[in-house]
């Protein structure tokens, strides 16, 4: 693998690739997709296989040195650090469950990334080997630069929570072509898409339940949802940082229209920028904290108690907030060329705007966990 044994974490790999990635934003953007150039790079350096055992050539890391990774590259670009997030995501749930045979024919043949439908809509049908399988799907976040997608269906009555995952190779669907034209996030290439009647083979099959049985297997949903908002709250981190950076870069430069000054000496640009900053550090300081006890679970092998769920819950929503508040401050105190499509800041805002659309981001998550504080039934899983 391309310098992975000199680089010590996936974070440092990420810092050693920022100015490569961030140099063709941009390009990115205009093509709808990562560059061949980024993608590759990517690729070869395993950045989309932090969590996949060193067995398999991936890092082998945990889920903080994935936050970290994910933070640094959405600092280099959004959409970059988003589809590391949800590539890597559901690269972890594929290796997971596939069985033996189906994990070699994935994992085994140099760098992969997977990408994967948001809800449970395929329709399979049992036959000889495996399963014919039929899915329409839609946010197809890194489906440029991946070679498998992770459908899934009910298995069980309504309500069950009980599912099989297919995973299908790229060559197998169709990808509808000028599907993703949106306001930011617009190299992730996140398409609709159809599987049209193919045949998925046994070894590339497994189940999975909405919630986790308690013994090792499969990860359940739950716990590739919540292993998803941790990635995405360190997309939001990483985003919330560039903004910072390109703020304080515009504020010590050109003079104002109007004005001797330049926009740091402006006091509400030097408090805005003290408490937001703080609240960032706080937030982020908090959820890398929990992050550190989940990974330490998970090495011993202990399940997350529920209200471990609701703690990480609610602390990748309120770095989620913090980062949103940073980017709209950084937006409004920055120099007018922020109106130009070619600023980093500008992709800032469109990107973390049209991230935080995302169901992770739910505000809806944030009343039921004030529910649990107020001692009332959650009314859902914990994230």
């Amino acid at each position: 693998m391309d310098d992975l044994s000199t680089r010590a974490t996936p974070l440092d790999r990420a810092r050693a690739l920022f100015d490569q990635i961030s140099d063709q934003a941009a390009a990115s953007e205009r093509l709808g997709r990562l560059t061949d150039g980024i993608a590759g790079t990517m690729l070869d350096a395993r950045l989309f296989e932090i969590l996949i055992p060193d067995r398999y050539g991936g890092w082998g890391a945990g889920m903080g040195a994935f936050f970290e990774a994910v933070e640094e590259i959405a600092r280099a670009d959004g959409s970059a650090g988003w589809c590391a997030s949800l590539c890597n995501i559901i690269n972890h749930t594929a290796f997971v469950g596939l069985p033996p045979e189906g994990r070699d024919e994935v994992f085994g043949h140099g760098p992969v990334a997977c990408w994967a439908a948001l809800a449970p809509n395929a329709v399979a049908t049992p036959e000889a080997g495996g399963y014919r399988v039929s899915c329409p799907g839609a946010f197809g976040s890194g489906s440029s630069l991946s070679s498998w997608v992770l459908v899934a269906t009910n298995t069980g009555a309504p309500g069950d929570g009980e599912y099989r995952a297919f995973l299908v190779p790229k060559s197998e669907v169709e990808i509808k072509a000028g599907s993703w034209d949106v306001m930011g996030l617009r190299a992730t290439a996140s398409v609709d898409y159809a599987i049209r009647d193919r045949l998925v083979p046994a070894r590339r099959t497994w189940t999975y339940r909405w919630t986790p049985k308690g013994e090792a297997g499969p990860l359940s949903a739950t716990e590739s949802v919540r292993l998803n908002a941790i990635g995405l709250a360190g997309f939001t981190s990483g985003i919330a940082r560039r903004a910072m950076s390109e703020l304080i870069q515009s504020a010590t430069g050109a003079k104002r229209v109007a004005s001797d000054a330049v926009a740091a000496e402006d006091n509400a640009v030097q408090f805005g920028l003290g408490e937001l900053d703080g609240r960032l550090r706080a937030a982020r300081g908090h959820l890398v904290a929990l992050v550190a006890a989940l990974d330490e679970r998970l090495a011993s092998g202990r399940p997350t108690t529920f209200e471990e769920g609701i703690e990480l819950g609610q602390a990748t929503q309120t770095l989620a907030r913090a980062a949103r508040e940073m980017v709209i401050f950084a937006f409004d105190y920055s120099s007018t060329s922020v109106v130009y499509a070619r600023q980093p800041l500008q992709r800032c805002l469109r990107d973390i705007f049209t991230g935080l659309k995302h169901a992770a981001f739910t505000p809806s998550l944030l009343g039921r966990i004030g529910k649990v504080r107020l001692g009332l039934p959650y009314g859902g899983s914990a994230l």
